[in-house]
């Protein structure tokens, strides 16, 4: 682990970091494609409980919402599985359904926009193997080739910081800075240089990163949680292996047992000619209703 610089993408030192409105306010400004920028933010709390008991509720790293109401569910993900789609459509859903009290009116619903970092690929598409953000908005299915309306409240912005390469993009500056903030701080040898440094807000975070700044239990805990990602992204290959090793099998296996049988039919059509079903199913193997099937299409 480089012991000077902490990775910010452990929840510990990300929650840290994003704590800090201004830091947060430049940092989504930077990244999301908004109709207008964020001028204010007002932090929420993360637990997101439903308002009926017993149902469940979510945790999210960052919440909070601007000037005008939008709200912003942000979270840090070392690793992609196919759940993690339902857990951003729940949570997502979930900051919409807490904003409503007994009594409100749904025209008092403001805008949700669920935020992913994501240190992982989920994407394999090549087609978009250069594309590092993601956004899903509810729209119409569109006819012609046109444009479907969108029907607003509900967005999920995920962003790939593996695919992330400022070297063959002409991504804003800003954004460029914090995406290598996210992907490169924390890495062994890493120095922040001068684009760094000569930003206030990344120049801050980079701060915030640093190893003194924390104190032994901090430091014990992030150990931990390294240690538990480690330990899920090997039992994930692990399933990911045992997967492939049972479909390779299973895919063998309904191969041999096709060409049994497409021997079989083979055999039995060029006995049409010569034999009678029942000798045919005998020499063949082949079952009689299939060897009637061949002879009625002969």
């Amino acid at each position: 682990m480089n012991m000077s610089y902490l990775d910010p993408k452990i929840d510990l030192v990300f929650k840290r970091i994003f704590s800090r409105a201004d830091l947060l306010l430049d940092f989504l400004n930077a990244v999301l494609p908004l109709d207008a920028p964020i001028e204010t933010l007002t932090y929420l709390p993360t637990e997101q409980a439903p308002q009926v008991p017993d149902m469940r509720f979510s945790i999210v790293d960052v919440k909070c919402c601007d000037q005008n109401g939008r709200v912003f569910v942000v979270e840090m993900q070392m690793l992609w599985t196919d759940a993690y789609f339902s857990r951003i459509l729940f949570s997502g859903a979930q900051a919409i359904v807490n904003q409503l009290s007994p009594g409100d009116s749904y025209q008092s619903l403001c805008p949700v926009y669920s935020v992913t970092v994501l240190n992982d690929v989920f994407e394999k598409d090549p087609d978009e193997q250069d594309c590092w953000l993601h956004h899903y908005k509810i729209t119409k299915l569109a006819k012609r080739g046109r444009h479907g309306k969108i029907l607003k409240g509900l967005q999920f912005v995920i962003l790939e910081l593996p695919k992330f390469n400022p070297k063959t993009k002409t991504e804003k500056k800003v954004t460029a800075l914090w995406l290598r903030f996210l992907r490169d701080t924390g890495r062994p040898g890493f120095v922040p240089d001068e684009t760094f440094l000569s930003y206030p807000p990344v120049a801050d975070a980079v701060k915030l990163a640093e190893f003194q700044g924390y104190s032994a239990a901090e430091i014990n805990r992030y150990q931990k949680h390294l240690d538990a990602l480690r330990n899920e992204k090997s039992s994930l290959l692990d399933a990911r292996t045992e997967g492939l090793a049972q479909g390779v099998k299973k895919g063998l296996a309904q191969g041999i047992k096709k060409g049994v049988e497409k021997g079989r039919a083979d055999v039995a059509r060029n006995l049409l000619a010569l034999l009678d079903d029942e000798a045919i199913a005998r020499v063949s193997g082949l079952a009689l209703p299939k060897i009637k099937k061949l002879r009625a299409g002969a």
